[in-house]
């Protein structure tokens, strides 16, 4: 691929999958963190455990999901999440390699 082309690429991919990745750390947040799921401290169980709350059933479909849809979903995710990590690390090594081509003197700007 051009330089130009992964750059730009790199880009939309991820103002496209960052939304999801949102939407998958936010309900992940949640469902780690009790406080969010009791609704209050005195919300025990007979067994002194905390009692589901009604966001319960709704953050584990919405970050674990089940089904095929679902399942592709999070494989496409995952996928876009590492191609991301991948071309931002060759992303880099390019800016790098031209910066480290350049006179001192360019680097440094002219105010």
């Amino acid at each position: 691929m051009k330089k130009i082309r992964l750059n730009i690429l790199h880009r939309y991919v991820g103002i496209f999958i960052a939304p999801f990745i949102v939407l998958q750390a936010l309900s992940g947040l949640l469902l780690n963190f009790g406080m969010f799921r009791k609704g209050s401290a005195a919300a025990t169980g007979p067994d002194g455990g905390a009692v589901p709350s009604i966001w319960d059933p709704i953050l584990v479909k919405v970050h674990f999901g089940s089904g095929l849809l679902n399942n592709a979903y999070h494989i496409l995710l995952g996928a876009g999440i590492v191609w991301m990590a991948v071309t931002g690390w060759i992303l880099y090594l390019r800016i790098r390699r031209v910066m480290k081509k350049q006179p001192v003197s360019e680097k440094k700007g002219t105010l």
